[in-house]
């Protein structure tokens, strides 16, 4: 079931980081796109979430298509009446409907974990770089000391001696 249900998601939430597309969810289901776009603009909430965005990768057109943002989109999708829906489609619309806000949030706030873990691994890199040349420089100055201290300083003149060979 959850193997169905990730891909509903991922067939029909189709986004560009901000709004979410109707048209795949409606085709999806076999929803005539139209009416829903009359029932969004009529509604008083859902008036405010809507835009419409081009995207050539995804129907390959530069034709403006209407989409929602997230929470737009969450709440149209719990107006969806399962009746207009196909027989056979009614139970995945009745799962959809119950999966997608832990879908996008889920998704959102995995995201912004992902964010933090590197966030967070890049300040340990930059720590660990400064704390390995700290450690660097402290061996350089130990050794230095430690040459110094049991280092004897004997004087050495040089002196020259003649061996004299005797014969």
């Amino acid at each position: 079931m959850e193997k169905t249900a990730l891909q509903m998601f991922t067939s029909t939430v189709k986004d560009d980081n901000e709004h979410i597309f109707i048209k795949p969810l409606c085709d999806f289901f076999k929803i005539d796109t139209e009416k829903q776009v009359v029932k969004i603009k009529n509604d008083q909430i859902l008036a405010n979430c809507y835009a419409k965005k081009s995207n050539k990768m995804l129907f390959g057109d530069n034709y403006l298509h209407f989409c929602l943002d997230k929470k737009g989109f969450i709440r149209w999708i719990q107006l969806l009446n399962p009746n207009i829906i196909d027989k056979n489609l009614r139970p995945s619309l009745l799962i959809y409907q119950e999966l997608i806000f832990e879908f996008l949030y889920g998704a959102a706030e995995e995201q912004k974990m992902i964010g933090s873990l590197n966030a967070k691994l890049q300040s340990l890199k930059m720590d660990y770089s400064s704390i390995g040349h700290e450690i660097r420089i402290t061996q350089q100055q130990l050794f230095m000391a430690l040459n110094n201290r049991y280092q004897y300083s004997l004087p050495f003149a040089h002196q020259k001696k003649t061996i004299e060979f005797s014969e």
